[in-house]
């Protein structure tokens, strides 16, 4: 299974984040930064590969700023050890 992860310049830019994706139903909860990303407040939000274009649309809307994205692969309920930078747009 493949999710997105989106890191933020700070820890209530990342809450603010979740909860407006909660508001719009969609899936997320906060993580901490994975060892390969060397960034940002230390948080980042994960949800499903599947509702990007729809987090994107939200984020624009709201004229949200995130600081970078994520592709997180899990197979076999095992991380595969690369997380890759993603441009989906």
């Amino acid at each position: 299974m493949d999710y997105c992860l989106y890191t933020f310049s700070s820890s209530s830019q990342a809450m603010k984040a979740e909860m407006l994706l909660q508001e719009a139903k969609i899936k997320a909860r906060l993580v901490p930064l994975l060892p390969e990303i060397d960034a940002g407040c230390g948080l980042a939000l994960r949800f499903s590969i599947e509702d990007y274009k729809e987090v994107d649309k939200i984020f624009s809307e709201k004229n949200f700023a995130y600081e970078n994205r994520y592709v997180l692969t899990y197979v076999e309920g095992k991380r595969k050890p690369e997380v890759k930078n993603y441009d989906l747009s």
